[in-house]
């Protein structure tokens, strides 16, 4: 029941109780035809009531209807609703379920992954620790297998060493046999002469007979013949001595105008093709664990003091360096060639001068065997202010300045470019060798700007390259040359 009809049913009882109230107030006195009237009003306006109750009531009871025709239109759509929901909850219900399902499945999964895990780690740490074991086995191995190869390889070298020895010796012999052959045939032949001579002889010892008869009158003769031939002799002595001092003062004579006059650097370059010398050094080093066969080859002169000749050639030339390791030089072989002719060197002397110049010091007999002139060193090396440089390949050549620095004593610093004719602009390099436009040798290229003066040949260590090459003859020798070099100023170094 809605608020309206309540009110509607207040305001009819409350006008039913005043007019009941009012009627039994006003009542007038008994009488029958009165009363009839008054009650017939009352029973109409009764009626009239009891109508507008009943209409009010019925049109509070439509209305009523009406509200709960819409309160159950709203329950079935909240009904349908709550049916809905209540299958969305269903679903949703479902679908946790099946999520926990799927959670309780995905746990299991996760244990049975994580218990995988911990057994995968297990077999990779069991695999680490097998890779490890293997590794360092590996490591043995191979370390046992660079061993054997430098074993081998070592016997490999000191085999092909005896092999080259007993062919030597095989080849030795075959000459000694062939000298004792030819001794058998020069020996048969001599006493087959000897038979001769012993038919001569008997000849002779009659001959002898015969002229001792002779003698006698020849004495006074022969002793005639011998004070002439004395006096000859002391005539010849004055003669030569007179010769020798002729011969000694045209020599510094001709020194003396060999040095006055410039040589064009055309002339000293053709002179120094004519008579290069070609230097082949081979070595055996060991690199990478194995042996290596190295070889390097420069081209040089012979050079004089006056006295001693030498084949001169910078230590780049060489296959090995200052910071070389020495146990890794085994065996080193130099040759010197020209024209045909090739000579085997058994030492190497490196200089006081300048550590890193080589000399290899020949005898007059080698040195004539080789040809060529020997360079004279310099007398006078600061007499021109320019120099010829020649490359240690032998192949191009260029006029260089150069000066005297106060700081480097024996040394005189070049021109940092060279401009030549024939070969353009180019710089001097390590191991060129510097001429003098008296034809003389200047010097060595020690670095890229000084030339050591060449004047002595004074050594600081002596290198034996007569047979296998000695490690700690190498590291004394290297030592030696370091600790000279260290000494000198740092623009030499």
């Amino acid at each position: 029941m809605n608020k309206t009809l309540l009110l509607i049913l207040c305001d009819f009882l409350l006008l039913t109780i005043l007019s009941m109230w009012k009627t039994e107030e006003e009542a007038p006195p008994p009488s029958d035809a009165p009363s009839s009237e008054s009650q017939d009003v009352n029973v109409s306006a009764m009626a009239m009531m009891e109508q507008d109750l009943l209409d009010t009531l019925k049109y509070s009871l439509e209305e009523e209807q009406a509200e709960r025709n819409e309160l159950n239109e709203d329950l079935e759509a909240k009904a349908a609703e709550l049916a809905k929901r209540e299958e969305e909850l269903a679903q949703r219900q479902q679908r946790i379920q099946n999520l926990e399902s799927t959670l309780t499945e995905a746990e299991k999964r996760e244990r049975e992954l994580a218990a995988a895990r911990e057994r995968l780690q297990r077999e990779t740490q069991e695999l680490e620790s097998q890779v490890t074991a293997v590794r360092n086995e590996y490591s043995s191995v191979s370390q046992q297998l660079a061993e054997t190869q430098k074993q081998a390889l070592e016997n490999q070298a000191q085999s092909r060493l005896l092999q080259e020895e007993l062919e030597k010796k095989l080849s030795d012999i075959a000459a000694k046999e062939a000298a004792l052959a030819e001794k058998d045939r020069a020996l048969a032949a001599t006493q087959q002469k000897v038979q001769e001579l012993d038919v001569q002889v008997r000849m002779k010892e009659q001959e002898n007979s015969f002229l001792q008869n002779s003698v006698s009158t020849l004495k006074g003769e022969v002793v005639a013949e011998r004070e002439e031939r004395l006096r000859l002799q002391e005539q010849s002595t004055v003669l030569a001595q007179g010769v020798s001092e002729l011969a000694a003062s045209s020599q510094d004579l001709r020194q003396e105008l060999r040095s006055s006059f410039e040589i064009n650097a055309n002339q000293l370059f053709a002179d120094f093709k004519n008579n290069q010398i070609r230097a082949d050094f081979a070595a055996i080093e060991l690199m990478r664990n194995r042996f290596v066969n190295t070889k390097e080859t420069t081209m040089t002169v012979l050079v004089s003091d006056g006295k001693n000749v030498f084949a001169i050639a910078h230590l780049d030339s060489l296959p090995f360096g200052l910071r070389t390791v020495p146990d890794t030089v085994r065996q080193m072989e130099l040759s010197l060639s020209r024209k045909g002719e090739k000579l085997a060197v058994d030492r190497m002397q490196f200089l006081m001068l300048d550590p890193r110049i080589a000399v290899v010091p020949l005898t007059a007999e080698q040195a004539k065997n080789l040809g060529g002139k020997p360079y004279l060193t310099a007398i006078e090396p600061f007499k021109f202010a320019e120099a010829v440089l020649v490359n240690r390949q032998g192949d191009y050549y260029g006029e260089v300045e150069f000066k005297l620095d106060a700081d480097t004593p024996g040394f005189v610093k070049m021109q940092n470019k060279i401009f030549s004719k024939i070969f353009g602009e180019f710089s001097p390099s390590t191991g060129d060798l510097v001429l003098s436009k008296t034809g003389e040798l200047l010097g060595v290229m020690v670095n890229r700007r000084y030339c050591a003066l060449v004047n002595n040949f004074v050594p600081v260590s002596t290198l034996d390259l007569s047979g296998r090459l000695d490690t700690g003859e190498l590291q004394k020798t290297l030592r030696l040359l370091n600790g000279t070099l260290n000494g000198f100023p740092n623009a030499l170094q």
